[in-house]
């Protein structure tokens, strides 16, 4: 029986000709061009989450009982460190990764992982813990498996750091002693390659893992230096007992609602979701645009959205559920399928009190008003489908503000599996002006209001300091909460301010 697998995510082929052994299996997923290696899995578009994680429904297929889970992207040089080795009077095995095999088998980590430039190192010291390590090169007990992984995939839109720091909160809390750094193995990357998607706001994934926790284990948590690197106390020790997590144990520490509590389990990736074909049928597809919001600059805008959107999707309706004031009858501009024009009525603002239960960005009532727009436009439009006998394919969520600055044409092959948002403009979220989805996701989307006291109520629960919502924040949130999954598009627009076009763009996009 093999105890090792490398589980490695490359650019186009197998960088590493010293993994190679009898003692080893290899598994090679290639994500820009395929790889002529045979068994190679050629996963495009694809973040680096889900590339690791289709790494391990491959290793778990085979079912081959592997005692690690070795991940290793591409991009990396691995050493041993000669000098350290004298000092200690440690032999090398003259190829590092035999020399990193044999201390797995040594110490049987429920983790073990190398030394790298940035992570805690004890001088002088063969092994040592720490707190926050780098993902490049980590290997998993197979005991550990089971809790530890799948990579969380719920920030992916926003950042691809955050399952690793979930990751690294969660190996100090449960296994301190034994996620043990090897530092007589050391690894750094060829260049340092930015991840696609690299957000730091530390406290986002720690405040989310510690809503997770209903008991004080939460207090292991390094919280107010989110990203430290120093360890909690304890030594090094080697395995005395099983890493498998209890099930009584998960009921007495663990919300099982919790939508990264929902992640914790292997099974899915066996049943892993394949991504919605394009729509290909005897009819084209059909699109609900709903539209809600203030036209307040409409008239500088509704070129942009016909031109660049509305004539780009083909068979739609347009729903429009706008503020009646002096700008109202600009919705008129875009010919809506139906329009309802109603004044702000004033909304339960519940037991939200800001800063005592609750910390939000904006003002409770302004934004329960625009969530309170969003969910009476989607109700116009699934009030029509039961009226008409429709059925909508995919849901656009748009807002009469906006200005666009190129065609969105493709739009028939995203893939609906996904909810698309913008690229830009995320902040400590997801940007929630525009949206598309099938309609079971959208209506989530759109329904948003329906959660919003809770979300943020339950945000500020474990930490006084948690940073306050925003609409960017809570939209992302409340689709993770659904297990809905993101991904950015580069949508392009900027918003209308009066008759002035704010321009929002990046420079660099």
């Amino acid at each position: 029986m093999k105890p090792f697998v490398y589980l490695i995510q490359s650019e186009s082929d197998m960088p590493y000709p010293d993994i190679p052994d009898e003692r080893n299996d290899i598994i090679l997923l290639t994500w820009k061009t395929p790889s002529n290696r045979k068994d190679a899995v050629f996963y495009p578009d694809s973040t680096w989450n889900e590339g690791r994680n289709h790494l391990l429904k491959e290793a778990l297929a085979r079912n081959a009982g592997y005692l690690y889970y070795i991940f290793l992207d591409g991009d990396c040089i691995v050493k041993e460190d000669a000098e350290l080795a004298r000092t200690l009077n440690v032999p090398l095995c003259g190829n590092p990764f035999r020399t990193f095999e044999r201390y797995l088998l040594e110490w049987e980590p429920a983790v073990g992982y190398t030394r790298y430039s940035w992570q805690y190192e004890e001088p002088g010291a063969e092994v040592n813990l720490g707190y926050n390590f780098d993902a490049l090169f980590n290997a998993f007990h197979r005991e550990a498996v089971s809790f530890l992984l799948p990579y969380y995939t719920g920030f992916d839109s926003e950042s691809w750091l955050y399952s690793q720091h979930i990751l690294n909160h969660l190996t100090a809390v449960l296994y301190n002693s034994h996620r043990i750094q090897f530092n007589v193995v050391t690894t750094r990357n060829i260049n340092r390659k930015s991840y696609a998607l690299r957000k730091k706001y530390w406290t986002l994934p720690t405040t989310f893992l510690m809503n997770a926790m209903t008991s004080n284990m939460k207090d292991r948590m390094r919280v107010q230096d989110a990203n430290a690197i120093h360890p909690l106390p304890g030594r090094p020790e080697k395995k005395t007992g099983s890493y498998l997590l209890s099930d009584s144990f998960m009921q007495n520490h663990f919300d099982a609602d919790h939508p990264l509590i929902r992640y914790r389990r292997i099974d899915p990736l066996h049943t892993e979701k394949k991504p919605d074909e394009p729509h290909t049928g005897s009819r084209p597809r059909r699109t609900a645009v709903c539209m809600s919001g203030r036209c307040t600059g409409l008239d500088h805008t509704h070129e942009s959205i016909r031109e660049c959107l509305l004539d780009r999707i083909g068979d739609y309706d347009l729903f429009m559920f706008v503020a009646q004031d002096a700008d109202s009858r600009l919705s008129a501009l875009l010919n809506p399928t139906v329009i309802r024009i109603e004044a702000d009525p004033p909304l339960d603002e519940g037991h939200l009190i800001n800063g005592v239960n609750c910390r939000l960005k904006s003002g409770v009532q302004s934004y329960l008003q625009q969530l309170y727009g969003m969910k009476q436009c989607n109700r116009l439009r699934t009030e029509h489908e039961k009226e008409s006998s429709i059925q909508y394919d995919c849901i656009i969520r748009c807002r009469p503000d906006l200005m666009f600055v190129k065609p969105l044409d493709h739009l028939s092959l995203l893939d609906l599996s996904y909810i698309h948002v913008p690229d830009f403009h995320g902040y400590d979220g997801i940007n929630d002006r525009f949206a598309v989805g099938c309609p079971e996701h959208m209506d989530v989307y759109m329904d948003k209001l329906d959660e919003f006291h809770d979300y943020v109520i339950h945000w500020f629960k474990y930490r006084r300091d948690a940073l306050a919502v925003s609409a960017e924040m809570y939209t992302g949130g409340q689709l993770r909460n659904h297990g809905i999954p993101v991904r950015p598009y580069p949508f392009r627009f900027n918003r209308a301010r009066g008759s002035r076009i704010k321009n929002d763009i990046p420079q660099d996009l």
